[in-house]
Parts: C-alpha cells; structure tokens; sequence
C-alpha cells in the first residue's frame, strides 16, 4: 500500500480466486480501515475476479461511503471492465485506466472540498 496526500493505494497483483479469497478479505479490510478519505483499488495485472471477490470490492465501497470516503478501482483490463459492466458495478463505483487518472480525479475532489482534507 502508498498514500498520495489522503488518498491510499492497494495494488493487488494476482487474480482474485478461491485460493487467496481470504487473503484479499484481509487486505480489503486493513485497507479501508485506514485514515485516507479516498481510495484506489489497483488491479492492473488482473485477469480474473470471482464472484466472492466482486462481493468483497461492492461491500468495502458500501462500508466507506457510511463513513463518508470513496473507493476508484484502477488499471482494469477489458476483461475485468467486461465484468464490472455487467455486475453494474459502474453505477457506484468509479474506473479509470490506471492509478494516476484515479489520483487526479480524487485530489480535484479535494481542490473542491477542502474542508475533507
């Protein structure tokens, strides 16, 4: 994990199956446990997320907007966007090509509402 000014980052670098389920559980939740107001779930090498991974990312994003913080995913292959189409998770949760879009869009956030920061 890093931070850029409130903002944390997870790169997760493999694929989200029945073998590391509880491992990425774990790192989900050590991940917005933290203090930062924005976060970015990165998950560029990925080519595959299961069903319960989908569910982990969905209840994270729900657990933080109770809190008042907000969760991007970044660096999405056509594969894993495909999913998240069709799963709808587009209606609630932001995607951008890599992590730097992601860091952009949630510091002008910032710029906008410094009063989070």
């Amino acid at each position: 994990m890093e931070s850029f000014n409130r903002i944390q980052v997870l790169h997760w670098e493999e694929d989200i199956t029945l073998k590391n389920i509880e491992l990425f559980r774990a790192a989900m939740l050590k991940f917005t446990a933290g203090s930062a107001d924005y976060f970015v779930l990165d998950l560029k090498p990925i080519q595959y997320i299961n069903s319960a991974g989908l569910g982990i990312i969905a209840e994270s994003v729900m657990n933080m907007r109770k809190q008042q913080k907000d969760m991007a995913i970044s660096g999405i292959g056509q594969s894993i966007e495909e999913i998240f189409v069709i799963v709808k998770f587009t209606a609630f949760i932001k995607l951008f090509p890599d992590i730097e879009a992601a860091i952009n869009f949630f510091e002008a956030a910032q710029n906008d509402n410094p009063s989070i920061c």
